[in-house]
């Protein structure tokens, strides 16, 4: 068995991570590609990370999350994480360099009424994004983490950007026909009230608003979808389909039954089987999962 860790994208492309011997062994990286076979086994934690390195959980809890508790008090870099700017935790060296490291501020459109607002890591400036899948999206601020961090909560407290917005708000935003030029008009307008309402101190951060184009296979994958209803992932199924496409954490989907969308992200923290048992069926689609 293995178990899933994550999903992202690279080169264009989805991808799921995992960590085989149930979650003990090496991690590594499958992009989704063509047939998609996976037996769904239980949940487990998917560990904790110490400086820059991912640990598996060493009691092999079943969270109801990804994390059990006792690896949310061992992950070195998770204060950061919740941490608004304002008054940083100690942190262990590596993960306060990388808290100090250059950081840039986004906002984004998924094709709905609220714009998010977030921050990524310099390496991540653009991958962060792929991984979300916004209908559209611009980077508007740059600079050192804690005051990135800082702009990030003056956003979501005294305009209406969003800090969060869950998977299953974007999954069904996805069948939201808004125009990209709308999209466009509504962070623009977010982003003029972040700078409105920024302190003069902050003003050196804000650069000239750069778009984050989502990879092809994501607008073409926007565009096709439909009415398809969610596969569910439930312990004890089965997933054989092949994939069509991916935006953000959803995949385009399809078996013999018709095209249906996964959810990445109810992957992650699960353990599965590559090599099911062809007895293992999947579960029975409800229409109502929408």
């Amino acid at each position: 068995m293995r178990l899933v860790t994550g999903y992202g994208w690279r080169d264009g492309r989805p991808l799921l991570r995992w960590r085989g011997d149930s979650g003990r062994g090496k991690s590594v990286q499958m992009r989704l590609d063509g047939r998609l076979l996976l037996g769904i086994g239980a949940r487990r934690c998917t560990g904790y990370k110490e400086g820059k390195q991912g640990k598996p959980c060493p009691n092999s809890a079943s969270p109801s999350g990804r994390q059990c508790t006792a690896c949310m008090a061992r992950d070195t870099f998770r204060p950061c994480m919740i941490c608004d700017g304002f008054a940083c935790p100690p942190l262990v060296p590596s993960a306060r360099q990388a808290c100090h490291q250059i950081h840039h501020l986004y906002l984004a459109s998924f094709g709905g009424e609220e714009v998010k607002v977030g921050t990524a890591s310099d390496p991540r400036k653009t991958a962060r994004l792929h991984d979300q899948g916004p209908l559209f999206a611009l980077r508007v601020a740059s600079g050192p983490g804690p005051r990135i961090k800082q702009l990030e909560h003056i956003a979501s407290t005294r305009t209406t950007a969003v800090e969060g917005m869950r998977r299953s708000r974007k999954l069904a935003l996805l069948r939201s026909r808004m125009p990209v030029e709308e999209a466009e008009q509504r962070v623009r307008a977010v982003l003029g009230d972040v700078r409105s309402v920024a302190a003069h101190e902050y003003a050196d951060l804000f650069i000239e608003p750069f778009p984050i184009h989502p990879p092809p296979l994501a607008r073409q994958t926007r565009a096709q979808i439909g009415s398809e209803p969610q596969l569910p992932v439930e312990e004890g199924s089965r997933i054989d389909v092949e994939v069509l496409g991916a935006v953000g954490h959803v995949a385009l989907v399809r078996d013999e039954a018709g095209r249906f969308l996964l959810d990445l992200g109810a992957l992650a923290g699960r353990l599965v089987d590559p090599e099911p048992p062809a007895t293992v069926r999947r579960s029975e689609v409800q229409l109502g999962l929408f």
